[in-house]
């Protein structure tokens, strides 16, 4: 459990204008990072607030959560005065003062009301669930236009494929879906999981490419990330500065003949890039009243089919997850999932090929985050996202897919 940490606390009045000081200065509480911020605050201070930005404190960085007041008590010893604020590096629309009215206001543009609760928050998006009078939705604004754009083409398009669009911009980045249902991963039933995969696969071999190309997706050929996952794990300097431990580097070094021989063998099957969600495990998918539903296509693309249900099986079937309500209830769930997915896909006779392909896909991600993120410049300084070293290290723990038992 994270240590709690004594920090400077940024509250805004409603007003916007002044924030709470305690004399001169800033005051101080003490947070556990792993704990919700605005309840902790309440707890403290009895102040209902909204967090605009954590300071850092979930990335172990120990800076000024930013706070926007709901009203105006505050504890004796703190008073609301104007003085100037520490500007926040790179905000985004989110983290800013006055976001819980313009969220609101994108409720009542998609002709909804409720109350909005914050799910998650990041540079890359937030996510705001709320309870309307129709049932539960869930308001997520963006940094990048691409998930817009995709989910407004499915709309339109496989209508079937995701959630119902309650409202949505793609100019400004927003949008408004209706719940789909339990996330795939609470779910024990093997139709569920079996549902997602064929319908995934069904749309992959259905989409139509050029309006797919339309939307800006970038294409990541097999050849391409062949090379570029070569290059990337030859590369020691580069995984060590994302953290890899030596032990992980030799692993993923002395793999790469092997690699490359699994790397011939999924081009051997002559599927063609497809349009490709991008980021398809099963907590980006749903179950519910419609079925199995798949959402959060912010990293749609083209790729090797493979490279969306490789990082899929990843997922389910890494051992730490053995306890998942699907785990136990099929113990032979691989042969299974694979199965459904290669039989909507046209080629059901892959599935020793589609085992070899686990790593390339973790690797396929990998590469590609290192590309997004190596430069990357976030709210919370000298910080960047750590997915790139999360997908190296469960890399490592699939090469034995490479050469399985005979």
């Amino acid at each position: 459990m994270p240590e709690a940490l004594s920090v400077p606390i940024i509250l805004w009045h409603p007003d916007g204008k002044r924030v709470a000081r305690q004399g001169s200065a800033w005051p101080t509480l003490k947070l556990a990072p792993d704990q919700e911020l605005t309840a902790q605050l309440r707890a403290a201070w009895q102040v209902e607030s909204w967090l605009l930005h954590d300071g850092g404190l979930a990335y172990g960085v120990t800076g000024s959560p930013r706070f926007e007041g709901l009203g105006e008590t505050l504890p004796a010893g703190l008073s609301w005065q104007e003085a100037a604020v520490p500007e926040l590096r790179l905000a985004r629309p989110w983290h800013q003062l006055g976001w819980p009215a313009k969220a609101q206001a994108l409720l009542r543009e998609a002709g909804l009301s409720g109350t909005l609760r914050q799910v998650s928050s990041s540079d890359l998006n937030t996510v705001l669930r709320v309870e309307t009078p129709q049932g539960t939705a869930y308001l997520k604004k963006s940094h990048s236009p691409r998930e817009m754009q995709a989910t407004a083409h499915l709309e339109r398009h496989f209508p079937d494929l995701g959630p119902k669009v309650l409202g949505l911009s793609e100019t400004e980045n927003w949008q408004i879906l209706a719940s789909g249902g339990a996330l795939l991963d609470s779910v024990g039933d093997l139709g569920a999981w079996t549902e997602a995969l064929e319908r995934l696969a069904t749309f992959q071999t259905s989409a139509k490419a050029q309006a797919w190309a339309a939307l800006g997706c970038p294409i990541y050929s097999l050849a391409d990330m062949q090379e570029k996952v070569s290059a990337f794990i030859g590369d020691t300097t580069t995984l060590q500065g994302w953290g890899l431990d030596p032990k992980t580097i030799a692993a993923l070094q002395a793999a790469r003949p092997d690699l490359e021989r699994a790397f011939g063998e999924v081009a051997a099957l002559g599927l063609p890039e497809l349009p490709a969600h991008g980021d398809a495990h099963p907590r980006n998918a749903l179950h519910g009243e419609r079925g199995s539903l798949w959402f959060d296509w912010s990293e749609a693309a083209f790729a090797h089919p493979f490279m969306d249900v490789g990082w899929f099986l990843a997922f389910v079937l890494h051992p730490k997850r053995d306890q998942l309500p699907i785990r136990t209830a099929q113990p032979d769930l691989q042969g299974h999932l694979a199965q459904a997915y290669l039989r909507a896909l046209g080629c059901p006779d892959a599935e020793q090929v589609l085992d070899k392909a686990i790593p390339l896909a973790l690797l396929h991600r990998a590469a590609v985050y290192d590309q997004q993120f190596r430069n990357w410049q976030d709210s919370v300084a000298d910080w960047w996202p750590n997915y790139t070293p999360y997908y190296l290290r469960l890399a490592a723990g699939t090469l034995g897919n490479l050469t399985p038992m005979s």
